[in-house]
Parts: C-alpha cells; structure tokens; sequence
C-alpha cells in the first residue's frame, strides 16, 4: 500500500510574462495603497521615494515569487533521459466515478523512490498527480486514493519526475478525463 499523499502547496519554477505582468500589478496595487503617493509630503525627495518605493516592492515581490532571473535553465534543459512509460490504470477515459475514486497507474520501465540529492537516474523517481491543473501530490507509489472530488468533468494529470522533482527531459505524461457525479 502505498503512503498517503503529500499536499502540494506550492512548486518553485518560473513566471510566465502574464504572471509576472499579473504579480507586478497586484503587489503594486497593494503598495501604493499602502504608501499612497497622493499624500501632500514635505519634500520632492519624499514625494519621489512614495512613487518609486511602490515599483520597487513590486518588481522585488514579482521576482521573489516567480524564481529569480530568467536567465535559469528551463526544467528540461541538461536533464536526464528516460525509458520509463506511464499509464493511468483507473479512473478509466469517462469514467463516471462518485466523490471518492483511487487512482491506479502503472509505470513501465522505472521504480518509484523516495526523493534524494544523489545523482539523478533516468530509471528512478516519482510521480508528481495535479487535478484540473492543479499539483494535489507528489505520491512515491503507483497509487492514491482522491477523496471529496466535486460533481462534474475532471482531468487527472501523472507525471513522473526525477528524485530533484524537475521534470525528465523528455517528459513522461499521463493524463486522463473522467466524471464524478
């Protein structure tokens, strides 16, 4: 049996140019209100540091939350390779299910394992299972029980990762649709 899923709360990684343009005005937002550069202030320095200290927060925010630069290597740039196969064994393509299903994949060709910072193998790792877009575990089995799903059409994603939690170069995707009612 395997172990309970870990919830996922949160991956590092970089911001798409809508995020980012997204998170620059958000935390932007929040700052002016919080400076409120409309305030009379004594002094143009102190009417210059209310504009800018705002812009500032901002893209500091933006940069911190999307991962720093974006001169880093995307996730499959000088990753291993593998062999390894994955399917999504159960829920089956349309299947209606009711709120609480298990989800049963079979991976060919690699072993599942603990995540670790020793060298990476293109024969071992884990499975990283999002619902409708989003990350809901990172399972280190090839199975999991999905608990309180709402009525409607779902899409279930598996992706097996290397031991570092960044994709495989040549990434190994499963993905299914299915129903609850």
């Amino acid at each position: 049996m395997s172990p309970a899923p870990v919830l996922v709360l949160a991956h590092v990684g970089t911001c798409t140019s809508a995020e980012a343009a997204s998170t620059i005005g958000v935390s932007g937002g929040v700052t002016i209100l919080l400076f409120r550069p409309w305030r009379k202030a004594a002094s143009m320095t102190a009417k210059l540091t209310r504009l800018t200290l705002p812009v500032l927060l901002a893209v500091a925010v933006t940069l911190t939350g999307c991962g720093g630069s974006k001169t880093k290597t995307s996730p499959t740039t000088n990753r291993p390779t593998t062999a390894a196969r994955l399917q999504i064994v159960q829920p089956t393509a349309n299947q209606v299910t009711g709120p609480n299903t298990d989800l049963v994949m079979n991976l060919i060709g690699a072993r599942v394992v603990q995540p670790s910072k020793g060298t990476l193998r293109g024969d071992e790792g884990h499975i990283h299972v999002s619902l409708d877009g989003q990350l809901v575990s990172m399972t280190y089995g090839t199975s999991q029980p999905l608990t309180n799903l709402k009525p409607g059409t779902h899409t279930l994603q598996a992706e097996f990762v290397a031991v570092d939690h960044i994709p495989f170069k040549n990434r190994v995707i499963a993905a299914v649709i299915f129903s609850v009612q």
